[in-house]
């Protein structure tokens, strides 16, 4: 039975994914705060619930909980899309975090010391907001030269669920991070007739696991090391593992794989199966796509091949500009400025924004913490300072439709 309760906010979480989640979480537990989360989506994690059939955690499970809860053993060692829908539908409602769904945010204003949410559900005002809307707002989709004349089919990565589409027919794969490598294998395995990866940046390969131990537990460790001296030790590791894959149209990378990561924002390409795939010639390795034509596709070394499809594994934008851009708080990238976890000023915080190396859940997990404890600080600083109401419309956290226990 759900008891109705009235109360105004004082902090407003927009985003219900894991970093929304995560910091709701540590508001409530660690400072009392109990932070109405909206998210324009029917239910919390919508990402991941809308990843394709075979998506699994490049992550192992033990290092990718939100702060709380763990991700339970029977998941495996890396937990599928449908293991991670039911842990985070279990950690809404054990978390006891108040989620109103459906609920989009169209605009964020500045109203003298409060915050003013244009939303679907009305206006909301509160001291403090946390974005974490997350890296996948927007399909980024490239503007190829002859984009519109291409006859085939062109698909982005966020709207691939499985291979059978593709059996029999010619797909070209554009990309070379995980969703590509994932993508191509999978149409591999499926029975797409020819398979071609168009790689523009070569990238650095790793396997899921050397030895017993995962390759993220190495990444760990070789997160507290500097880059000049911990990419010759990976550079050596990586040949060792795969060889000399230049043959084949992997070209070694020019930046060392934590420099890439520093530098570029890119994470490694977990590759077992890719490579296996590539050494029999199942999937071919291209050059970066330089123009479209209504016959196929240019590369940009003067050679052509001709798919049928397209699927451009090309990544996501955060989709905030139309929500906080016009306060200038977006770098170059789209993101909040600050960085992962930050206080981007006057009580606007966010979280979840660019790619850590070791995985956005567990830099969620460990970033969730000190940026509930500056939001809870701000609280308690602008109390002091100012009796100016928290919200001029009451938020009813708890009524039919509002509050949300996981979804069943």
């Amino acid at each position: 039975m759900t008891t109705e309760t009235r109360q105004r906010p004082d902090t407003v979480v927009i985003g219900a994914g894991p970093a929304g989640l995560a910091v709701a979480r540590q508001l409530d537990h660690q400072h009392g705060i109990k932070a109405l989360v909206v998210d324009r989506a029917a239910a919390p994690a919508m990402s991941w619930r809308t990843r394709y059939d075979n998506f699994r955690l490049n992550t192992t499970g033990f290092l990718s909980h939100l702060p709380g809860q763990r991700i339970p053993l029977n998941a495996g060692r890396w937990p599928t899309k449908e293991d991670m829908v039911r842990y985070f539908d279990r950690y809404v409602e054990r978390q006891n975090i108040a989620v109103r769904l459906g609920c989009e945010v169209h605009r964020v204003d500045r109203v003298g010391n409060a915050w003013r949410l244009d939303t679907s559900s009305g206006e909301i005002r509160t001291a403090a907001i946390v974005l974490a809307t997350g890296n996948y707002g927007a399909p980024a989709l490239p503007a190829w030269p002859g984009f519109g004349r291409f006859n085939g089919e062109i698909v982005h990565s966020g709207d691939f669920t499985n291979a059978w589409p593709y059996r029999g027919r010619d797909v070209l794969v554009v990309g070379a991070g995980n969703s590509a490598a994932d993508i191509a294998v999978q149409l591999a395995s499926d029975g797409a007739r020819r398979i071609w990866l168009a790689v523009r940046t070569p990238p650095h390969l790793v396997r899921r696991a050397i030895g017993p131990f995962p390759s993220d537990i190495f990444l760990e460790l070789f997160s507290r090391v500097p880059a000049r001296v911990v990419d010759p030790v990976i550079a050596r590791m990586n040949r060792l593992m795969f060889g000399d894959l230049s043959a084949y149209g992997f070209d070694r990378p020019t930046l060392g794989l934590k420099a890439t990561v520093q530098m570029r924002g890119r994470i490694p390409t977990l590759a077992d199966e890719l490579v296996g795939q590539v050494r029999i010639g199942r999937i071919e390795v291209v050059g970066a796509v330089a123009a479209l034509s209504a016959d196929g596709v240019v590369l940009a070394d003067g050679t052509s091949v001709a798919p049928q499809v397209i699927i451009a594994a090309t990544g996501f934008g955060t989709d905030l500009e139309g929500l906080v851009g016009h306060l200038g708080v977006l770098d170059g990238h789209g993101h909040p400025v600050g960085g992962f976890a930050s206080h981007v000023g006057d009580g606007m915080f966010a979280i979840g924004y660019g790619i850590p190396p070791n995985g956005p859940l567990r830099a969620i997990r460990m970033n969730s913490t000190p940026l509930a404890a500056e939001v809870a600080a701000y609280l308690k600083r602008i109390a002091s300072s100012t009796r100016e109401p928290r919200a001029d419309v009451p938020v009813d956290l708890a009524a039919s439709g509002q509050k949300t226990r996981g979804t069943r």
